[in-house]
């Protein structure tokens, strides 16, 4: 439904699925997408994608705004996975299983659909858990980057977000220079795709 919106007002919007094999992995993915589009763009990353976009995003020229989507907004020299122990809900943290060949999933998927979707429409919900995949331990590596020192950047807050506590939410969010708190779960993409749609807007302005 973002994209949909997005592309309603005249914006060139890619959202490329991720391989989900390592941060490096995914960082290229976005970085050949962001070489794929002319001018400034803006660079939206949700939930672990907050470490994709800051990866992809470091050293570039062509970025005029960051968007962190109750995103991983974190020091460089961090650890993610550590940060996630720490940021994450009981109620995620319960639904995920690790695996002894390195990939974490969700080995519940009502408790994921509680976790990530419990203010969204039952079809989309339904739709995304669906669509979870396994994601490698890899993934969760120090980003090595801070590009909000340069380029603009908005954290959006949700406010009743079952995966990403709330509360870890704000404390990253005083990294970025803008901060919106919106009244939603860990996917407002999803659950108010017209609001956040105003703040993607407004960050490409």
């Amino acid at each position: 439904p973002i994209v949909e919106r997005l592309r309603d007002q005249d914006n060139v919007v890619i959202a490329p699925d991720l391989p989900l094999t390592s941060l490096t992995d995914d960082a290229d993915t976005v970085i050949a997408a962001l070489d794929s589009l002319e001018g400034a763009k803006v660079l939206v990353g949700h939930s672990y994608g907050g470490l994709v976009i800051s990866r992809a995003a470091s050293g570039r020229d062509d970025l005029e705004h960051l968007v962190y989507v109750a995103a991983m907004m974190l020091p460089g020299e961090a650890d993610p996975l550590a940060e996630a122990g720490e940021h994450g809900s009981e109620q995620l943290m319960a639904a995920l299983e690790f695996s002894d060949e390195g990939w974490i999933s969700f080995a519940d998927r009502d408790a994921a659909r509680a976790a990530c979707y419990a203010l969204c429409a039952p079809k989309d919900a339904e739709a995304a858990v669906q669509k979870l995949r396994p994601t490698s331990v890899g993934c969760m590596a120090p980003t090595g980057a801070e590009p909000w020192r340069e380029i603009e950047s908005t954290y959006v807050v949700c406010g009743n977000d079952g995966a990403v506590r709330p509360e870890a939410q704000r404390s990253m969010a005083a990294s970025a220079a803008n901060v919106v708190e919106i009244d939603t779960d860990h996917s407002p993409f999803f659950s108010t795709p017209d609001r956040l749609a105003q703040i993607l807007t407004a960050a490409a302005i």
